[in-house]
């Protein structure tokens, strides 16, 4: 299967408006065309999808702009538990994984006697720390995301590039009958290739040959 990279894409390539608005994905734009002309109308169509649903997500991340981005970095020095230049943090459920690693590491250390009551409660408080006002921070900023649809737009756009991957799939192993066909399909071909972004591996590539024989 072809390896896209959406983010790569040359949304311009596609000479289509940005402000389209967003069409929703087919269950019937992955039957299988019955003809040449179907195959390549099938992949515009994905190709229209696409870019309206890429468009919209686009937006809406100009929108947020830097909000996009979750941060919080713990506080640092000789005496924290999070290390003297500590990591910033992206997201809740890496700071909750985190958390959970060092208190574990605190536990163990008490209860093994390596560290005394002072210690303990200098690491827990650090600890604590985190949880009311890292987790606090990340949620408040992975809400905003949240709210302005962003993560649905990005999954409909994840959904339409997959569907326009399936029609390109079909567009390579569809028959060819006449040179007028072959013609078509080769400019749909290095149209489609270019936009999307695929890698077409050997497989793909002698079922393409095979199709401009007139098998399929």
């Amino acid at each position: 299967m072809p390896n896209v990279n959406r983010r790569n894409l040359l949304l311009g390539a596609a000479a289509l408006s940005t402000a389209a608005a967003v069409v929703a994905v087919s269950p019937a734009a992955h039957a299988a065309p019955t003809s040449l002309e179907e195959a390549i109308a099938a992949c515009h169509r994905a190709e229209q999808t696409y870019v309206s649903t890429a468009a919209r997500e686009n937006a809406i991340a100009d929108a947020l702009g830097d909000k996009l981005f979750p941060k919080w970095t713990p506080p640092g020095g000789l005496s924290s538990i999070w290390s003297h230049h500590p990591k910033a943090f992206r997201s809740s459920g890496d700071l909750e994984a985190e958390i959970a690693r060092k208190k574990a590491q605190v536990d163990e250390s008490w209860a093994s006697s390596c560290m005394d009551r002072a210690g303990y409660n200098r690491w827990m408080s650090g600890i604590t720390s985190a949880e009311t006002e890292g987790l606090t921070s990340l949620r408040e900023q992975e809400a905003v995301i949240h709210a302005s649809g962003h993560h649905d737009a990005m999954q409909q756009a994840d959904d339409a590039i997959a569907v326009w991957n399936t029609a390109f799939q079909a567009l390579i192993r569809h028959p060819c009958m006449t040179m007028a066909e072959v013609r078509a399909k080769a400019a749909a071909l290095i149209h489609g290739y270019g936009a999307l972004g695929v890698a077409v591996d050997d497989v793909e590539f002698i079922a393409c040959l095979s199709s401009f024989c007139g098998e399929g």
